[in-house]
Parts: structure tokens; C-alpha cells; sequence
């Protein structure tokens, strides 16, 4: 896997720590958090080869494991975050455990069956998050880490309370965003969308917003997004109001972390809060 971040602490108490792991189809990250003192220590963000196919995700994720003694260490509390777009949410009248395979496989398509199917309730949007993690990747994880728990991205996204205002919020990755949208102070949309240039970001953002009737909308943009990039730019010429996320302000932060934008890392150090 290649390296994108990598700020670790000469040491740390072990005991007093948790680990929060986002895992997706982008690369493995993770943020190291003492509860004593409040304070992120570091991270690693690393992300597969290009055109490294599902199928090697957990050979991938076997050789990080092997090589970063960190993730070996036997942390007071471990949390994975899947990112992974096969998510169906499901209001609490309808749903039924018996045919969470056959949704996703409807929805997702059904290539495959080599699957673990997990479900997150949503409580405060009465509804459930039936998602679904190729079992050889869950297998290594389980593996790495056997005390783990378990949450998608968009349970916790769904968790937090949403903006009074009407506002689009990105997270950037290399080849996808996860985007959601508030309108009128609830959640409207949530999903993740594939991308290869500044157009197609542009232009899945003007659908969103024109399939939902909303105007000079706000963007609260996370994640690995460079802010004098022509991507950036293009953004920008149909955007009037864009806002970067800065850090947590009630945790603290090593002094290497905070020499770099705040947005890069602030979507996995806000994970902390799921549960």
C-alpha cells in the first residue's frame, strides 16, 4: 500500500488508548487517541495500489499489518469505520432481517455472496443501515483486531446532528466523495460517489442540488482535497460559500498534526464520537 500520512508518537500508554480505523475502498487509516489526555497522537492514512482490485484488498491490508507494529498494539478500545458505498437504509415500519441479502443484492447487484451483512440503527432518523463488507477483507480485520466494533460511515454521518442551514458536505478521497445533504435542518441524501475528473465532481453536485431544489447552498468540505488544485477551482466557479472543516475544538493534538491542514484528517478524527 502506499504511504499518503504517516505521524506516529515515539510512545505512547497503550492502556489509556483507542485506535479508530476507517477502512474503505480507497485504503486503511487510522487515529491514535489517548482518553486520559484528550489528545489525537497521530494517524496513517495509506491507500491500495492503482488498479489493485478488490480481490487483493486483504492481502494489501495483511502486508500493512505485518510491517506497522502499531496496529499490533493492545489498545483499551478498537473502532472500524467501513466506507464502502453497498449500504441500504431502511426505515424502521419496513424492515425485516430475512431480506437484508436480497435488498443489497437488488440495490447493489449480486455478484457476489461472499459477503458479512451487518446492520447499524439509526435511531433519531428511525431507520436501519444495512451494509455489506467482503468477507475476506472482514476476515483480516477480524483477525487484526478480534475486539473490535463495527459502524458504516453513513450511520455515524446520520448520527451527528444535522445544520440548521442547508449545506452539502464532502469528504474527498482519491477516486470518490462521500457527499450528504441537509435541507431545512434534516438529512435528504447520503452517498458515495465514484470520480476520475473536476467535471464530474461538478457536475454530480449541480444534479444533487437541482434534484433537490436547492440554490447557493453551502459546501463543508474533509478529507484529501488540496485547496489551490484545479479541482478546488472548478469547485469554486459554481460555489460561491465553501468551507474546510477544521479539527474537533474540544480534543487536543500533537504538534506534527497540526502542521498540516486541518481538513486533510478531521472527517477521521471526528470518528472518535461513534459508537
Amino acid at each position: 500500500m502506499n504511504k499518503i500520512f504517516e505521524i506516529l508518537p515515539s510512545s505512547v500508554e497503550e492502556e489509556n488508548c483507542i485506535l479508530i480505523c476507517e477502512m474503505s475502498t480507497e485504503g486503511f487509516s487510522f487515529a491514535i487517541k489517548d482518553e486520559i489526555q484528550n489528545s489525537f497522537l497521530g494517524l496513517g492514512i495509506y491507500h491500495f495500489e492503482k488498479n489493485t482490485p478488490p480481490v487483493g484488498f486483504p492481502i494489501a491490508l495483511q502486508i500493512l499489518f505485518h510491517q506497522n507494529e502499531w496496529l499490533s498494539r493492545k489498545f483499551k478500545k478498537i473502532n472500524i469505520v467501513y466506507s464502502f458505498p453497498e449500504s441500504v437504509l431502511i426505515p424502521f415500519p419496513i424492515y425485516d432481517r430475512n431480506q437484508n441479502r436480497n435488498i443489497l443484492n437488488l440495490v447493489h447487484g449480486d455478484l457476489s455472496n461472499n459477503d458479512i451483512i451487518f446492520t447499524d440503527v439509526i435511531t433519531g432518523e428511525s431507520l436501519y443501515n444495512t451494509y455489506r463488507v467482503a468477507a475476506p477483507v472482514y476476515d483480516i480485520l477480524q483477525s487484526q483486531f478480534p475486539r473490535a466494533s463495527n459502524m458504516h460511515q453513513y450511520s455515524f454521518l446520520l448520527k451527528q446532528a444535522p445544520s440548521e442551514k442547508n449545506k452539502l458536505h464532502i469528504i474527498f478521497y482519491s477516486k470518490k466523495m462521500v457527499v450528504s445533504l441537509i435541507k431545512e435542518g434534516k438529512h435528504q441524501l447520503i452517498n458515495s460517489f465514484n470520480y476520475r475528473t473536476a467535471e464530474d465532481i461538478t457536475y454530480i453536485l449541480l444534479n444533487i442540488c437541482k434534484q433537490f431544489e436547492v440554490e447557493n447552498i453551502d459546501l463543508e468540505i474533509s478529507g484529501l482535497l488540496e485547496k489551490n488544485s484545479l479541482l478546488f477551482a472548478e469547485i469554486y466557479k459554481y460555489f460561491e460559500t465553501i468551507e474546510l472543516t477544521t479539527l474537533p475544538v474540544d480534543k487536543n493534538y500533537s504538534e506534527e498534526i497540526t502542521q498540516h491542514p486541518a481538513h486533510y484528517f478531521s472527517h477521521l478524527f471526528a470518528l472518535d464520537s461513534c459508537e
